[in-house]
Parts: structure tokens; sequence; C-alpha cells
């Protein structure tokens, strides 16, 4: 049985520009599997790093994980007032590809990063496929 469990709400000391976000633990079984981040912020924020973004550590990878703790976390958005989510992954991100398009998210572009956001993502990240999620 999974469960998210609240970690923190991050609403202070945000770099210029950035929202508040929630931190959620992803508990299987009383084991913490990864994490699930639940970000605020119209569409238009959010359009390159996503409303949600989620990690499941190696060793608990190939469950579904990430797709469940989504379905979990969609009715606490929907509490605080979203009716849609954006998520965003990299091209060679496979594992999220699966998840989002078990998630039925409509597919909307693939988009470089603008340069003045490059400060908030990996080297390496420079182009993100970008998806709506109806809650």
């Amino acid at each position: 049985m999974m469960k998210l469990v609240k970690q923190t709400y991050v609403n202070q000391g945000l770099p210029k520009g950035w929202k508040p976000y929630y931190i959620y633990l992803i508990e299987v079984a009383t084991k913490i599997v990864g994490k699930i981040v639940l970000r605020e912020g119209t569409n238009e924020e959010r359009y390159y790093d996503g409303h949600i973004g989620y990690t499941i550590e190696p060793e608990y990878r190939g469950h579904h994980y990430a797709y469940q703790a989504v379905m979990l976390i969609k009715p606490i958005a929907k509490e605080l007032g979203f009716n849609e989510l954006i998520i965003t992954c990299s091209p060679d991100n496979f594992a999220s590809k699966k998840t989002i398009k078990k998630l039925h998210a409509q597919y909307l572009e693939t988009k470089a990063i603008p340069k003045q956001y490059y400060k908030d993502f990996k080297d390496d990240e420079r182009i993100k496929e970008i998806y709506l999620l109806k809650l």
C-alpha cells in the first residue's frame, strides 16, 4: 500500500521568481521509495519544470511507483485549486515518458528551455517535452 507523506512546504527563502512547493515522501510498506514535488504557479510559470516532479530511488524503479504517486497527488492538487497540471521531462528520460503516457497526459510540444531559465536546470537539461494532465 502506497501513501504520500508530506515532508515540507517550501515558501520562504526561495530564489527570485520561484513559487512555493510541497515535497512528499513516497512510502510503500514503510519504506521510502522516492519523492514527489507539487509546485505552485500558473501553467506559464511551470511550463519548463512542471507542476509535479518525481524521483524514485534506483532500487525501487520498475514498479510504477511514480505513476501511483501522481495518482495520489491529483486529489491534493485539486484541493489546492488546480484543474490541470504541467508535467515535463527530458526527451531521453524514457521511464518518465512511460509514466506520463500511462497518465494519459496530453503532449503539447518539445521545446528548448529559454536561456534565462538555465540556472534552474542541470547543465545537460536544455530541451523539455511538455505535457498537460487534466485533473
